[in-house]
């Protein structure tokens, strides 16, 4: 039996519909389901992906969702359960205080143990947000009632007071997948801590954007990795481009080598130029999202039919042809 992992990164609304047009394009050319991932990790704009997947949303439909064309029947049922809109300002307002969020981050974020995160420290100078995420979990609890998936999923966020990493889905953490979607969605500075148990979590992207190395230890014979926030060789570094997407690509890097170094065929879908010249620098404008999605499907399609993709594009045709009963 072929096992794959999926990771979906953070990156705001236009990740989601880069997402989708990766995931469109990926059962289009492989046969393969993304619902049926073995384990999903969702980050951020990725964990709102990772409930549309585990809720029985197909790639295709959110695909022609943000592209604008109909979708399914079934795939209409599911977006139509979710009434609570999305109301996300577009411009943070001003903070109710200007002390930090938790000062101690700095030194826990730059010289704790294991490799430095310095948006972990940022995270911890910057002023508690104001806005509330609510609409985060009410949206993930109508598209997918119910308590947790039965499939793996795992949702990352950042423990506000700790400044570590808290998988939701894997730890002994006792929250609801709205919860937890609410959490890794809580982008510091501008949403509201997310309070659950006791504890108060933030983004899981200022911990990583991906998040991949989870899967390291799992064994899985493939991972896929939907990559909004960094970009492929030539555009991943600074000062060639901005800073933050070199240290995310170069966070990446490291993720994706210790998985294959333990035997994973790794595909790693990021943007190319013509993916991010769409994109301008706010990833929470909407105007561009059908093409965002559009642009990701091509580019998507082109690294499929590289020939430094076919490892894991067999694997993901047999995993795919597998799920529909076609191989012993």
């Amino acid at each position: 039996m072929v096992t794959v992992g999926l990771v979906l990164s953070a990156g705001g609304m236009h990740a989601a519909a880069y997402h989708a047009g990766v995931l469109s394009a990926l059962a289009e050319a492989t046969g393969w389901d993304p619902r049926t991932a073995d384990v999903i990790v969702g980050t951020s704009a990725g964990s709102t992906t990772a409930v549309a997947l585990r809720a029985g949303l197909s790639a295709a439909d959110q695909g022609d969702y943000y592209t604008g064309q109909p979708i399914s029947a079934d795939g209409q049922a599911l977006v139509d359960r979710v009434t609570t809109p999305y109301d996300l300002p577009p411009t943070p307002p001003r903070p109710e205080s200007r002390r930090p969020a938790n000062p101690l981050l700095v030194a826990r974020g730059l010289f704790g143990r294991g490799r430095p995160r310095p948006v972990v420290a940022l995270a911890g100078l910057l002023p508690e947000g104001t806005v509330d995420g609510t609409f985060f979990r009410e949206r993930a609890q109508q598209l997918h009632p119910g308590h947790w998936p039965d499939q793996p999923t795992w949702i990352c966020a950042v423990d506000l007071d700790s400044g570590r990493r808290v998988v939701f889905g894997r730890d002994d953490v006792d929250a609801d997948f709205g919860t937890a979607v609410h959490a890794s969605c809580a982008v510091p500075g501008f949403l509201r801590p997310v309070g659950s148990a006791g504890r108060r979590y933030l983004d899981g992207g200022i911990h990583s954007s991906t998040n991949a190395d989870l899967l390291t230890m799992l064994g899985l014979d493939g991972v896929v990795v939907s990559s909004s926030m960094t970009a492929v060789r030539g555009l991943d570094t600074w000062p060639g481009g901005p800073l933050g997407r070199a240290w995310h690509s170069r966070t990446l890097f490291r993720e994706v080598q210790a998985l294959r170094r333990r035997g994973a065929a790794v595909l790693v879908l990021e943007p190319t130029a013509d993916d991010l010249a769409l994109r301008g620098t706010d990833d929470l404008d909407p105007s561009s999202n059908g093409e965002v999605c559009r642009t990701a499907r091509i580019s998507t399609l082109a690294r499929l039919a590289h020939p430094a993709s076919e490892r894991a594009r067999n694997l993901l045709v047999g995993a795919g042809a597998e799920v529909r009963g076609l191989l012993p």
